[in-house]
């Protein structure tokens, strides 16, 4: 396990977790103990013996998709620890109906309060139907961050070509995206890039996703090009 802990006016702990280069998320508001974990899985022991090493409780899991290497610990955790389970409502029926009955559905613009802390639900379908993205606004002098599931990676954004994939709405997706301020941090789903963690300035200028957002046409071709 890996872990990156920027400095920041905000409480954010990056977990790189198990085989598939996973981030697990920490996200929380200095002053409070409540915590968001943000897609839990592989290791959920660990990612709560982080919080703990960090004086914090795990309250709730935000899920950014169905897919079983971001979810594949929240059965564990929902037996480990008392939270509120958040997904979009798209991707309910994808998840295992013990994990339905669980989870608190959200639409586009929903916002989950952990303490003080405020985290806005961003609906961004491409790699699956509820994939969603979690925002949270400036703080003070800090800048926004974005948890970006498996929508936009360093230098990358998610496949298309799995069950409820679409490139067109990918393309929209990013296109919004890539309007929020430059400055904003952008926390990927896996560690696939030269960095653990970028910014919407750095992607609007290397990624070649973002770079194909001026055509449909362009862009789905691109991502859906046949690839070794």
């Amino acid at each position: 396990m890996s872990t990156t802990k920027p400095a920041s006016g905000l409480y954010i702990r990056q977990l790189q977790l198990g085989p598939m280069d996973n981030f697990v998320y920490l996200v929380g508001a200095h002053g409070s103990r409540e915590t968001a974990i943000i897609d839990a899985a592989w290791d959920v022991d660990a990612a709560l013996a982080a919080a703990e090493a960090d004086g914090r409780t795990v309250t709730h899991a935000l899920v950014s998709h169905h897919h079983h290497d971001h979810v594949n610990g929240l059965a564990p955790l929902l037996g480990k620890a008392s939270v509120r389970v958040y997904a979009h409502a798209a991707d309910l029926p994808r998840l295992a109906p013990d994990l339905q009955r669980e989870v608190q559905p959200l639409s586009s613009g929903d916002v989950i309060e952990v303490g003080p802390l405020r985290i806005r639900a961003l609906h961004t379908p491409g790699h699956t139907p509820g994939s969603t993205c979690y925002m949270l606004d400036a703080h003070g002098s800090e800048p926004g961050a974005l948890f970006a599931g498996d929508t936009v990676f360093v230098n990358g954004c998610g496949r298309c070509d799995m069950d409820g994939g679409d490139p067109a709405l990918m393309f929209e997706s990013l296109k919004s995206i890539s309007q929020l301020p430059a400055d904003v941090r952008l926390y990927p789903g896996h560690d696939y890039g030269d960095v653990p963690y970028s910014n919407i300035a750095r992607e609007r200028e290397q990624n070649p996703y973002f770079t194909r957002l001026g055509s449909l046409t362009d862009f789905v071709g691109y991502r859906m090009r046949p690839r070794r």
